[in-house]
């Protein structure tokens, strides 16, 4: 699979999940995974009504539960039964997404993928409409001619993939967040335009994301963990988060972009995350440290999540600086005007909804008495050479 496709498809789950929170009909459940069968057989004739020589996939329960997928090779759907606690895969919303995948199986999550996807909503009579505007707002088309800034990012991380040295790596890595960042700030400068032309008319204003779950972690210190990087993340994006239920769930505020990418990067980089913890904990390093394992992964996970946000906010600064060097003054002050305006925006709307909230108090963080300095070390490395843009890791085919 390709750098891009896996961009891609991280930007296709987003969507999608905004898609299931919006169409009530996605959300139709299923008693277990050999009730979607029936589900394929109307479907596909629904294509065969409409010309399409279709005709269903067969369905099989999945071993795992974290994920259900397509295999073309033996033209099945993979959906994780109920008691293997595949509930979160029994909807119809999941159920088209394999489809699609069985429409057009060398589509990835492209364009391909996504046109497959709203013919079957269109051959069942819903709102494409909806869907095609949730793929909009995370920066996607069904077009051939690529995704914006998803593709052009894609496009860098395909050449660090191919990079000869880690240094001609790296520098194709700081060049996709630093496009990333370049976006964020032309999104500023399109909304300051905006509210002046409009005088505070109907315009894009921050917003509050929906719960973001990170309940399949195993545990609470695993949980605090994914907070702290979460949170670096949301700063190094412009957005500030609440923290609910003993790190169950975060709630992301801000613009939506930021929002938005915010919630991908986080299921990205999560997972990257533990496996080098992992990793670390296996080393001789760590063995021949003598600190527990526990201390070791907290302060390793610390250090990673710490530089992920250093990385983040240095692109953004960096980019900030090369833009307003390249305008006159004239731009170069609208340039800052606007970023300090979205800023100063933000910081409104989170204190004027954690009043409304009544939100008291400050999340305290992960805490060990035994800090290890190689554990530190080897997790601020670990994030000086994560790939933060580039791999697919949580959940969906």
């Amino acid at each position: 699979m390709t750098t891009v496709s896996i961009d891609q498809a991280q930007a296709v789950y987003a969507a999608e999940d905004l898609w299931r929170n919006k169409e009530p009909q996605a959300a139709i459940r299923f008693g277990d995974w050999h009730d979607i069968q029936p589900f394929y057989v109307t479907l596909a004739k629904r294509f065969r009504e409409a010309g399409d020589q279709v005709y269903p996939p067969t369905v099989y329960p999945r071993k795992g539960a974290l994920k259900a997928h397509y295999d073309p090779s033996v033209n099945g759907v993979f959906i994780p039964p109920y008691e293997k606690g595949g509930v979160w895969a029994l909807t119809t919303g999941t159920a088209l997404h394999e489809f699609a995948h069985h429409l057009d199986p060398d589509a990835g999550h492209g364009p391909g993928y996504r046109q497959a996807m709203l013919d079957c909503l269109e051959v069942m009579g819903w709102d494409t409409e909806l869907l095609l505007e949730c793929y909009a707002k995370v920066g996607l088309t069904t077009s051939d001619k690529g995704d914006g800034i998803t593709d052009k990012v894609g496009k860098l991380l395909t050449h660090a993939d191919k990079a000869a040295t880690d240094e001609e790596r790296r520098v194709y890595l700081e060049k996709a967040e630093g496009l990333a960042a370049t976006h964020a700030v032309n999104l500023a400068l399109i909304r300051k335009k905006q509210a002046d032309a409009e005088a505070g008319g109907d315009r894009d204003r921050p917003i509050t994301g929906e719960m973001f779950p990170l309940t399949a972690l195993p545990s609470v210190t695993y949980r605090n963990l994914a907070v702290e990087l979460g949170s670096s993340i949301a700063r190094a994006h412009g957005a500030q988060c609440t923290i609910r239920g003993k790190s169950a769930y975060m709630t992301f505020y801000g613009f939506s972009e930021d929002v938005h990418l915010t919630e991908l990067m986080i299921n990205r980089v999560t997972p990257m995350m533990f496996e080098e913890a992992d990793r670390y904990l296996r080393s001789e390093e760590h063995r021949a440290s003598g600190t527990a394992a526990i201390s070791a992964r907290i302060t390793f996970c610390q250090n990673f999540a710490w530089e992920v946000g250093r990385r983040l906010r240095q692109a953004v600064q960096q980019t900030e600086k090369e833009i307003l060097a390249l305008t006159d003054g004239k731009t170069g002050t609208s340039t800052e005007l606007a970023l300090r305006e979205k800023a100063v925006e933000v910081r409104d709307y989170v204190a004027y909804e954690f009043k409304r909230q009544g939100v008291r108090g400050a999340w305290k963080g992960s805490n060990t008495s035994n800090w290890s300095g190689g554990a530190a070390d080897a997790g601020k490395s670990a994030a000086q050479n994560a790939n933060l843009y580039g791999r697919r890791e949580l959940g969906g085919s």
